[in-house]
């Protein structure tokens, strides 16, 4: 009797482990690993084991930092099964990442895992959280290699996610160096191109630019899309990045 109240409450009772051997992923790529089971002292009914992909992430707005988690996908491994005491199960799992047009990459203070639950009756749920990696599609790298060809280097605040978009944040080094304080860009994947909302962020010069700036006059922001077909290799998106914060500076 005291055996099952025991298991009941998590104490000799099943354990889950899951195992990722290469834990990172571009979007819209695979993630494979194990589910390994091992049973407790007493049979256990499993209703269900499913693995979620979670996001989290931090966002600075009022000057304060706010939190954001949500699951971003959930996907059932196996229902109805009975573990026996001491058994040892392994599971072959596949867990494909979403290309979701706003699903954000690995940046900064946002970052993914997986979540395995293990739902036994009457019992607190094991589970076992796997820290993974999600890089950007090879068109998204492609721009951010086109802004570091540039000389813009990221800062520790880029890649925050509000749960709506995700920011990116750049200092110039060598190109625009002395006219722009910082740019900010917002990528978009879709199916077949990539859409940009690209802030500029002009350097305040004297009083005339310290009131400018408070007033968000020294902004100028611009959207554009890029074809996955034109986005043959680094250079291009880079003469084309070039002309486009060349052309809307003369516009703040």
């Amino acid at each position: 009797m005291f055996e099952k109240l025991f298991a009941r409450i998590g104490i000799g009772s099943a354990t889950v482990d899951l195992e990722v051997p290469k834990p990172l992923a571009e979007l819209g790529e695979t993630l494979n690993g194990e589910i390994k089971i091992k049973g407790g002292n007493l049979e256990q009914q499993v209703d269900k084991i499913a693995v979620n992909l979670m996001l989290k992430s931090l966002y600075s707005e009022g000057g304060q930092n706010r939190p954001v988690n949500k699951i971003v996908e959930t996907a059932a491994v196996v229902e109805g099964l009975t573990v026996q005491p001491e058994q040892e199960l392994i599971i072959p799992i596949s867990f494909k990442i979403p290309f979701s047009q706003n699903l954000p990459v690995s940046r900064g203070r946002t970052s993914y895992y997986l979540q395995i639950a293990l739902d036994i009756p009457k019992a607190i749920d094991p589970v076992d959280h796997d820290e993974i990696v999600i890089l950007p599609c090879k068109y998204l790298k492609m721009l951010f290699d086109a802004i570091a060809n540039l000389g813009f280097r990221e800062t520790d605040d880029s890649g925050d996610y509000n749960g709506r978009y995700q920011e990116f944040e750049y200092q110039p080094t060598t190109f625009f160096v002395r006219e722009l304080d910082k740019i900010r860009i917002y990528p978009i994947s879709h199916k077949e191109e990539l859409a940009v909302a690209l802030l500029l962020d002009k350097k305040e010069k004297g009083y005339l630019g310290s009131l400018l700036h408070d007033a968000h006059l020294d902004e100028r922001s611009v959207t554009f899309k890029i074809s996955y077909e034109n986005m043959k290799d680094a250079d291009k998106v880079t003469k084309l990045l070039k002309e486009v914060i060349e052309e809307e500076y003369k516009k703040i």
